[in-house]
């Protein structure tokens, strides 16, 4: 009988850190959801040019992969800084019929145009996207803890099961 509790606490732990990771990344999407658009809301708002388009996760210089719609397409943009530097970045929102030479609208922070993000014209001030992802949260979480409760009553059946002398399963 040991045995089925130890597999059911290593089952318990390991649901825990599957919606501790869960919950993790959703709060990371909300943060950085609520960074974006205060960006887009009080940023200096310029354009940008794109640099260059390629496909990955790699370093830009690397040839396109042999079957590029499994790699997301990548852009590097850049725009002229306040202090007249180019300011290069990275982001993932950029659409996805951009083409290398297109002009995209960003924003950012005064004293921090590193940071910038390009503005897409679906930064709402609302509560919407917050709200989905919330709703996700919830939705998450109550498929995650249906998982766990039954994988606890199968442990439990299965030790139940064991502790029978005339059946086949050892504890």
């Amino acid at each position: 009988m040991a045995v089925f509790e130890v597999l059911t606490a290593v089952f318990l732990v390991l649901v825990g850190l599957v919606v501790a990771l869960g919950c993790y990344l959703i709060g990371y999407a909300l943060v950085d959801g609520a960074r974006r658009r205060r960006v887009v809301r009080v940023g200096v708002h310029t354009s940008a040019r794109c640099i260059h388009a390629y496909y990955g996760s790699s370093h830009p210089s690397l040839e396109p992969p042999e079957h590029p719609r499994r790699f997301k397409r990548r852009f590097v943009l850049g725009f002229t800084g306040p202090d007249g530097d180019l300011i290069r970045f990275e982001d993932m929102f950029v659409p996805g019929t951009t083409r290398e030479g297109d002009e995209l609208t960003v924003a950012y922070l005064p004293g921090r145009p590193a940071s910038a993000v390009v503005v897409t014209g679906e930064e709402k001030p609302g509560l919407d996207e917050t709200l989905r992802i919330l709703a996700a949260l919830c939705g998450f979480l109550v498929v995650m803890a249906a998982v766990a409760y039954v994988g606890v009553l199968i442990l439990e059946g299965y030790a139940s099961a064991a502790a029978d002398p005339d059946t086949w399963i050892e504890p």
